[in-house]
């Protein structure tokens, strides 16, 4: 594991804004406000893929060092921006760290903002929000779910204990884009987490039979 500010070998450069979408794996960007645990969902992803695919992280925020240690456990492949938010230019200089054509699954961690959707070269945006925050925040974060993949509606296993009307928050995600994929998860209880990677893994091979059908790797490795 390592955070940027230290220099990069030589013979690594920063790479061009398309590589991720070129690369034969399944580049994700986790979106969500602080506290929705993105971390949690990525640490728990390690945990449930070590020995299984090559993953490869970057989380990015104020404490990403801390995350990325908790996270570098279960993943040899770790890398920490410390920065408030993530933009293509602080995702590409750190992307020459990682052997790209090693890795399955490479999973960024953001911060999400009220207004817009960060990319960085993700093939796909999986938005999380959590139980904790309460049921009113699909609307908050309306554009990032209208242009997301996928909703992870994390911390499930906090229902029980705080108020949230989960009909009212899925009807605000569905009044917003009614085509989004959801799942609830809770890392705490070990739920919703083989959903999760089966979604994963079915978005990898849809990417790999289109767009790398002679990719010289096992292709069909499984997630699960």
């Amino acid at each position: 594991m390592s955070t940027t500010g230290a220099p990069l070998p030589n013979s690594l450069h920063v790479l061009s804004p398309g590589v991720l979408i070129k690369a034969p794996l399944l580049a994700v960007g986790l979106v969500g406000p602080a506290g929705a645990g993105k971390t949690s969902l990525v640490e728990a992803t390690a945990r449930q893929l070590r020995g299984k695919a090559r993953l490869g992280v970057i989380t990015v925020n104020p404490a990403a060092e801390r995350d990325a240690d908790r996270v570098s456990r279960y993943c040899d492949q770790v890398e920490a921006v410390c920065a408030r938010s993530a933009d293509i230019d602080t995702i590409r200089s750190v992307l020459p760290r990682f052997k790209l054509d090693d890795l399955d699954l490479l999973l960024m961690d953001a911060i999400a903002p009220l207004d817009g959707v960060p990319f960085f070269g993700q093939d796909i945006t999986v938005a999380v929000l959590s139980v904790a925050a309460g049921d009113d925040k699909a609307p908050l974060y309306s554009d990032l779910l209208a242009h997301s993949d996928m909703l992870i509606l994390n911390k499930a296993d906090l229902q029980r204990h705080v108020m949230f009307d989960r009909g009212a928050f899925w009807a605000d995600v569905r009044h917003i884009n009614p085509d989004l994929d959801l799942i609830e998860v809770s890392t705490y209880e070990n739920r919703g987490l083989d959903r999760w990677i089966t979604w994963l893994e079915r978005r990898r091979q849809d990417k790999i039979n289109n767009y790398h059908p002679t990719a010289n790797r096992d292709d069909h490795v499984s997630l699960g």
